[in-house]
């Protein structure tokens, strides 16, 4: 159990309910504001990154979670995780780091999407950063956000289809041809 320095006053604090949806898919300027290595459940340890929004204005401060995987049992996950790190270091142009403490607080620009269903129904998909643009490249697009999607089903009959007439078969025909 931790002692707190001071009695602390909730009732002194905003706690409105707050239901953020995620990210409209777009280009962001991000910075990285916590990093923690966590063990794995397989004895392996993975980065847990917090990335907030800068730009566009509209989405500051909203949050984006990854995990990178820094070792890993599975040769692959581990590479994966190893790319992405290096990427964000990249990004923020650093070529080598000591501590995640020099990934924070820096600015960089990142394209989000979401990431894919994962086998387990009870994770939903969330936004992640799919690309890290490099200012050493010298084309870092500009902030960009799509438009939100309207719902696949709006509930309107669909639009009667047009279907030519097809000739009658013939008695004892097959419908699908002869074999």
């Amino acid at each position: 159990m931790a002692q707190l320095n001071t009695a602390f006053d909730a009732s002194a604090h905003d706690t409105t309910a707050r239901d953020y949806e995620d990210l409209p898919n777009g280009i962001y300027d991000l910075e990285t504001v916590a990093g923690e290595l966590k063990p794995t459940s397989t004895g392996g340890t993975m980065l847990a990154l917090q990335y907030s929004v800068i730009a566009p204005e509209n989405f500051a401060g909203r949050r984006i979670f990854a995990n990178m995987n820094i070792e890993n049992s599975s040769a692959k996950a581990q590479e994966i995780g190893q790319q992405e790190l290096a990427s964000l270091c990249r990004a923020l142009e650093l070529s080598t780091i000591n501590d995640t403490d020099e990934l924070l607080l820096k600015s960089f620009r990142a394209k989000v999407g979401m990431e894919k269903q994962g086998a387990d129904p009870k994770y939903k998909p969330r936004n992640k950063i799919v690309r890290f643009y490099y200012p050493d490249e010298g084309d870092l697009p500009p902030l960009a956000v799509e438009a939100a999607t309207p719902a696949a089903n709006d509930n309107k009959p669909a639009p009667a289809a047009k279907v030519a007439a097809k000739p009658a078969a013939a008695a004892g025909s097959r419908p699908w041809g002869a074999k």
